[in-house]
This record gives C-alpha cells, sequence and structure tokens, in this order.
C-alpha cells in the first residue's frame, strides 16, 4: 500500500508538471540550484590566497577554506537525500537555496577567519541538501526514459559549467573586483533560483515512508567527515598517525552504519537499494572516474601555473576549454543516448576519457600548453559520456520513494571519487619528487606529475572490467 501511494505522490508530480514550458523552467531551476553548487565547489581555489592573507589566517589553516566546505558538503549528502524524500523535496531544495544565500553573504562579509570558515561550513550543509533534492526532484517530475536521458544530459552540463565557471569566475571576481564577490555571486541567483521554484517546481515527496533514522545519520556524517579529512590530510602530507586514525574512525563508523541500517525499519539508505539493476556498480564507475578526473586537475593547474608561468585567471581559461567540451557533449550525450546502448557509449567513454589521461603522463619540461589544451578536451569528452551515462544508470529503476536518496548515493561517490583522486595522486607526486637528486628543480616536479598522471590514466582504465561486468544489465 505504501508502494502505492509513493507512486501517486510522484505520478501527480509528474502530471503538475506535464506541460513543456512548465517542465522546462522547473528544470532551468534545478539546473541553476546545481550550477551554484558546483560553482562553490570550485571558485574558492583561486581566491584563497588573496581571502586568507586579508583576514589574517596561519598558514597552516588557509586550506580549511576549501575543506570545510567539501566536508560538511560530504557529510550532509545521505541525509539530505532521505529528509527530502521524507519531507517534500520541493521544500528541502528551496530551504537548502536560503541557507546557501544566507551562507553565502555571511562569508562575503566576514570580518575573521572564523566568520568565513562559519559562513562556508554553512554553505556545504546547504548544499548537501540541495543537491540530493534537486536530482530527486528532476528524476520524479521528468519521467524515465528519452526525456530523462536528456534532462540528465543537460543537468550534467550545468554541472561542467558550475564547475568550470567557478575556477574562472574566481580569477575574474578577485582579480577586478574582490574575493568577496567570489561569495556574494551566489545571492542574486539565489533569489531568481527560489522564486521559479515556488512557481515552476511542483512538490514531491513519499507518502507514508516511516520516520527518520537519525542514528544511521549520524552515523553516515561522521563516517563520511573522517574519510574525507584522512584523504584531505593524506594528500597534504600530514603525519601518517594522524591520517591513519582518522581513516579508521570513519571505517568503523561506516561499518556501524552497515550493521544499523540492515536493522532499521526505516533506513536512511536502504541497502536493497543496490540490489536495483546497475546501481552500485554505476556509482562505483562514476567514484573511480571522478577520481582519476579530480587528481589528474589539480597536477595540470600545478604544472600549468608553477612550470609554464601562467597566472590564475590564464590558468582558468586554459581549463575552460575543456570546460566548454564538456559542456556541449553533456547535451549531445543525452541525445545519443536515445539510439545506442548504454553499455557500449559507457564503454566507449572510459576508453575516450583514458586515451585523454594517457599523453599527460609525457608532460615536458616546457612547452607542453598545446599538450594539456588537446589532452583535457579529449578527456573531458569522454569523462562526460561515462557520467552522463553512470547516471542514467544509477537512478534507472530506483523505486520512487529513493530517488533523492539515490541522487545522494551518486554525489557523495563523487565527492568520495574527488577526495581519493587528490589525495593519491598528489600524495604519489610528492614522493616521487622527494625521491629524485635534485628534488627543489622543475625538472623534478615534472617528473612526479608524470607518475601521478599516469596513476590517473590506470585508474580511469581500471574502471573497463567493471563497464563488460555490467553489459547484461544496463538497459539497452
Amino acid at each position: 500500500m505504501t508502494q502505492d501511494k509513493d507512486t501517486l505522490s510522484d505520478v501527480r508530480a509528474d502530471r503538475s508538471a506535464a506541460r513543456p514550458t512548465r517542465r522546462g523552467l522547473g528544470l532551468l531551476v534545478i539546473c541553476a540550484a546545481q550550477f551554484l553548487v558546483a560553482l562553490d565547489l570550485s571558485i574558492a581555489n583561486i581566491a584563497m590566497p588573496r581571502m586568507t592573507t586579508e583576514l589574517g589566517f596561519a598558514p597552516a589553516s588557509a586550506g580549511l577554506v576549501l575543506s570545510t566546505f567539501a566536508l560538511a558538503f560530504a557529510s550532509t549528502l545521505l541525509l539530505g537525500g532521505r529528509v527530502a524524500d521524507l519531507y517534500g523535496r520541493r521544500r528541502v531544495f528551496i530551504t537548502g537555496l536560503l541557507v546557501l544565500g544566507a551562507a553565502s553573504v555571511l562569508a562575503g562579509a566576514a570580518w575573521s577567519p572564523a566568520a568565513l570558515l562559519t559562513g562556508r561550513v554553512l554553505q556545504g550543509l546547504a548544499a548537501g541538501f540541495i543537491a540530493p533534492s534537486a536530482l530527486g526532484l528532476l528524476t520524479a517530475t521528468v519521467p524515465e526514459g528519452p526525456q530523462r536521458e536528456r534532462a540528465l544530459g543537460i543537468f550534467g552540463a550545468i554541472m561542467s559549467a558550475g564547475f568550470v565557471s567557478g575556477m574562472i569566475g574566481g580569477g575574474v571576481l578577485t582579480e577586478f573586483l574582490d574575493w568577496r564577490w567570489t561569495m556574494y555571486i551566489n545571492v542574486p541567483v539565489v533569489i531568481a533560483a527560489v522564486a521559479l521554484a515556488l512557481r515552476f517546481l511542483p512538490e514531491s515527496r513519499v507518502d507514508g515512508a516511516g520516520r527518520l533514522d537519525v542514528l544511521g545519520g549520524l552515523l553516515s556524517a561522521g563516517a563520511m567527515l573522517c574519510v574525507v579529512h584522512a584523504l584531505d590530510e593524506l594528500g597534504a602530507g600530514t603525519a601518517w598517525a594522524s591520517t591513519s586514525l582518522f581513516l579508521a574512525v570513519g571505517v568503523c563508523l561506516a561499518l556501524a552504519f552497515v550493521r544499523v541500517e540492515r536493522r532499521s525499519p526505516h533506513p536512511l539508505l536502504p541497502l536493497s537499494l543496490f540490489r536495483t539493476r546497475a546501481v552500485g556498480a554505476a556509482n562505483l564507475i562514476g567514484l573511480v572516474m571522478v577520481a582519476a578526473y579530480g587528481g589528474m586537475l589539480v597536477i595540470v593547474t600545478l604544472y600549468v601555473q608553477e612550470v609554464l608561468g601562467y597566472g590564475a585567471l590564464a590558468t582558468g581559461a586554459v581549463f575552460a576549454v575543456s570546460g566548454v567540451i564538456g559542456i556541449v557533449n553533456s547535451v549531445l550525450t543525452g541525445r545519443l543516448l536515445q539510439h545506442h546502448r548504454l553499455d557500449r557509449m559507457l564503454l566507449a567513454g572510459i576508453v575516450i576519457a583514458a586515451t585523454g589521461l594517457l599523453p599527460l603522463a609525457l608532460l615536458p619540461e616546457r612547452g607542453g600548453l598545446w599538450l594539456v589544451l588537446i589532452a583535457t578536451s579529449v578527456n573531458a569528452f569522454g569523462h562526460i559520456v561515462v557520467l552522463v551515462v553512470s547516471s542514467v544508470a544509477a537512478n534507472d529503476g530506483v523505486p520512487a520513494d529513493h530517488k533523492a536518496v539515490a541522487g545522494a548515493v551518486m554525489n557523495t561517490g563523487q565527492q568520495l571519487g574527488i577526495a581519493l583522486g587528490v589525495a593519491l595522486l598528489t600524495s604519489l607526486a610528492t614522493t616521487v619528487t622527494a625521491a629524485q637528486p635534485r628534488p627543489d628543480t622543475a625538472a623534478a616536479l615534472v617528473t612526479g606529475w608524470r607518475w601521478a598522471l599516469a596513476l590517473s590514466a590506470a585508474t580511469a582504465l581500471s574502471t573497463v572490467p567493471i563497464a563488460l561486468a555490467l553489459r547484461g544489465r544496463l538497459r539497452t
């Protein structure tokens, strides 16, 4: 009976958004929110040196401007997805946007390190509720099939656009206005998105789905917090004792979370979700591919700035090329999915992405700009194909009462992937560089980066067996 109510709830959401114009405007609102989440993941990277200097951060704590957002975001995704399913995806979506807007005002007006970090934490918490509710709204209002595949393609395009815009916009705003505008820029978008959401987004919730699993929420948040922090410390070269402790605590909390979810009558994350078609494998592929991409992005950014000598604004422009390719290809992939098998497109995307990564393992000590432009563009083309196809597969066949949770699982996996990729690649690069006869030279740096980028390519290729194993389980 509960499942019938769940289905009817989402059917009502579908019908209320049935008109193409209304549905299109609703999708625009969802994409605008996802744009903000992606923007905030990257916009502070280039502005960080100026904001930390002005506010008087200690050198060792400057990285908190980036890590606090990521930690708060990653630790609340699962909880945010379940809250959205239970209490209304539109309600949680709009509330998250309002909190994001207020947090951005606080971060922009920050008068001390504590004020800025508080704003960044609140931004991350808000994003942890916005992202899964946005994807839950999309899958609840757009029926499975060609329409949803096109919508997911656009959704992926906006994610790429937001991340690239953050890198470029952070440089532009910091250079020509002030670093505070990297925070304030969220406010007008939030105001417009909330106004449009109130008018064009239908409410979508699961009726009679039980109560919130508070213990599961606390355990999942703690596990993510510890694991992501441990990976951040690994990438920063922190002492192994501290890193190992956080990682061990995170793993223990994760095991406790699984135990609680198995016994809970109303689990935060129903483990049966991973038996739905290809949900588990699709999310694993997404995690590994994002790890390869995220680690590569950090290494190549260092190469462009420290070896090729480009400034922050010019570095952002270098990545804009691959960003535009990714945006266009997201829409194209959504259309291609209507005519080609999911398994074939997934495998092709992996091979293309890895083909783009392989030449980066041969970075020259000078004059490597064209290699970077071509290789990152090829990688972006394949990477977007994989993300769009894996997103479709990870949501295909998911029950109506778990749509936002499925979105939270996907976002959580990608956050873990970024942290894992950055940690492994930067740690390997640092180790190889330190082992060189003259570790303080550009040649030693490039040698370390080559090994790290070779690992990035190998990481992407490691998903080929998983994709081949999925051939019989993916919808054709």
